[in-house]
């Protein structure tokens, strides 16, 4: 199914596919990495690899997608509370969850944007819950969290035109998976 989603790459539609996976993945704090994260990556590869110049509609539906999970995640907080939070999103107790809390103390937003470029992808959840703990204003959270995951993003995206060579998702795939390589033709075509 991956060859027929990355026809649709540069589809007007394909990054509103994207946003809703992101927002699915953010607000199951990443337990279900193994399907719903998956899949997001695989979107955000093709979108990115499909786009010539539009290619950061890919970073951008995945920082929007966080920040409506973490929307929630601080909606969700006003109302239950923190132990509510961390308890139904299983991070209390977690090592992330204490060493995002005690950069959030000592750093501040440096702390939580710091946390938010590691190439360890850290759930929003855990994020929020961080910065709300170390008493943030609701404000700076959602943009640290916002643009910091952005440009950590866009810098990822340009990385991956940059080493793909420009090839286009399907080109990539079929190399990836089936051992394919580049035709001559379509080389010449390219340049």
């Amino acid at each position: 199914w991956a060859l027929v989603a990355a026809r649709h790459g540069d589809s007007w539609w394909m990054p509103l596919v994207l946003l809703a996976v992101c927002i699915v993945n953010s607000l199951t704090a990443g337990t279900l990495s193994w399907s719903v994260g998956l899949m997001q990556i695989l979107l955000f590869n093709i979108i990115v690899l499909s786009r010539k110049y539009t290619f950061f509609i890919g970073p951008l539906m995945l920082s929007l997608g966080s920040f409506f999970g973490g929307y929630m995640y601080v909606q969700m907080m006003k109302s239950q509370g923190a132990e509510a939070l961390l308890a139904s999103t299983g991070a209390k107790g977690s090592a992330w969850m204490e060493k995002a809390n005690s950069y959030a103390q000592d750093y501040g937003v440096l702390g939580l944007a710091l946390m938010q470029v590691l190439p360890v992808p850290i759930p929003t959840a855990v994020m929020v819950i961080a910065g709300t703990l170390a008493k943030m204003d609701e404000f700076k959270i959602h943009a640290v969290l916002f643009f910091s995951k952005l440009v950590k993003l866009m810098l990822g995206a340009i990385v991956l035109k940059y080493a793909t060579e420009n090839q286009t998702a399907e080109q990539f795939i079929r190399q990836q998976m089936q051992g394919e390589e580049q035709k001559e033709e379509d080389v010449k075509k390219e340049n």
